[in-house]
């Protein structure tokens, strides 16, 4: 029995390629994952800045929906305005501590806030309500709604300022 040899027996066997590592290999890629996680990092640093600035901004507008619902409670239009008005003078001492919001009342006081809101809230009609507060006898047809919703609007329109912004504020 004469048995035939394959010729293509006598091969070697195939060299297959090495397996693709799950790791890139290239500076170029590292430097690709260390930029992005950075990235990440900072972004989530910058988010809870953030958070952490506007948590003022966050118990002021909660302590004004409870003014409002005190005052559909009582009806009380000058304890409201002088609750009001308070809220906001405590926001803006510790917000802007540079800014002398203390010792203003009035027309100064009111073009303040619209300043510090860099728009025209209260020294509008509704805004100047606020100015009723200073009356031995507060009006009764005052617009308590109007001014929950402007000192909602002031809120939004608000930036979080840094220091030079506020001391140029300041100076001005």
């Amino acid at each position: 029995m004469n048995e035939q040899i394959n010729p293509l027996d006598q091969l070697p066997a195939v060299a297959l390629p090495e397996a693709i590592s799950a790791w890139p290999a290239t500076i170029a890629w590292w430097l690709l994952i260390a930029v992005s996680v950075l990235t990440l990092i900072a972004l989530i640093a910058y988010c809870l800045h953030r958070y952490k600035a506007k948590a003022l901004m966050r118990a002021a507008i909660a302590e004004s929906q409870q003014l409002h619902q005190q005052y559909l409670l009582t009806k009380n239009s000058h304890r409201y305005l002088s609750q009001y008005n308070q809220l906001l003078r405590r926001f803006c001492l510790q917000q802007f501590p540079d800014v002398p919001c203390a010792a203003l009342s009035g027309d100064a006081w009111l073009q303040l806030l619209d300043t510090l809101a860099n728009k025209t809230l209260y020294q509008s009609e509704c805004g100047r309500q606020l100015l009723n507060i200073y009356q031995p006898q507060s009006s009764e047809n005052i617009d308590i709604a109007g001014l929950d919703i402007l000192l909602n609007n002031w809120f939004k329109q608000l930036k979080i300022r840094g220091r030079r912004e506020v001391n140029q504020l300041h100076h001005d």
